[in-house]
């Protein structure tokens, strides 16, 4: 019979397995130290954490809240200072249209009165301005989803690219902003 001689190896294999835990448990804990951005050290040596407040509706109607779409044409006609909707999106349900301009845009609202509306263009100008499933036309309503775009101070541009009359030309010069929509469909009666 063969003899095979068997040696017992060295039991230090066990303490480079401890070593290797430590140093997991090391870059672990670092790593969530360095993801934890939001506590940062004061000079005093206590820890401040950085915690933004959300923002609260004001109860004013002509307040501007910075979250979410705009649901609602009021918060459009009505807002004291319509700059700070500039690039809010829009998502307006059963909007009623009092006018139609041209075949890329027409005014939203329940008035003819410039304060009581706004002007809602048809983000694809190659397009003449009827959603899929019908025309726009006076006294329909409709769901306009888009952004709200501050009015240019020169309307020469527009005036070709929407079709526009002088008398709508002027109209638009005195509104701050419009809706650039990205899809028009015709509202369920």
């Amino acid at each position: 019979m063969a003899h095979i001689d068997i040696q017992k190896k060295s039991g230090s294999g066990w303490i480079w397995w401890i070593v290797g835990l430590i140093i997991l448990a090391l870059l672990v804990w670092w790593l969530v130290g360095a993801m934890n951005g939001d506590r940062t050290s004061v000079s005093d040596g206590t820890v401040a954490t950085n915690v933004v407040a959300p923002l609260a509706p004001v109860a004013d109607s002509g307040a501007v809240t910075t979250t979410g779409p705009i649901t609602d044409l009021t918060t459009l006609t009505t807002a004291s200072s319509a700059g700070a909707l500039v690039g809010r999106p829009v998502v307006l349900t059963g909007a009623p249209v009092a006018s139609v301009v041209s075949d890329k845009g027409f005014w939203a609202g329940d008035s003819t009165a410039a304060s009581q509306r706004v002007f809602v263009v048809r983000g694809n100008q190659d397009a003449s301005y009827t959603a899929p499933d019908g025309a726009v036309n006076p006294g329909t309503r409709v769901n306009v989803y888009g952004v709200v775009q501050a009015m240019p101070s020169d309307l020469t541009q527009q005036s070709t690219e929407w079709n526009l009359k002088a008398t709508d030309k002027q109209a638009l010069a005195a509104q701050p902003i419009y809706i650039h929509a990205d899809s028009i469909r015709m509202a369920s009666q």
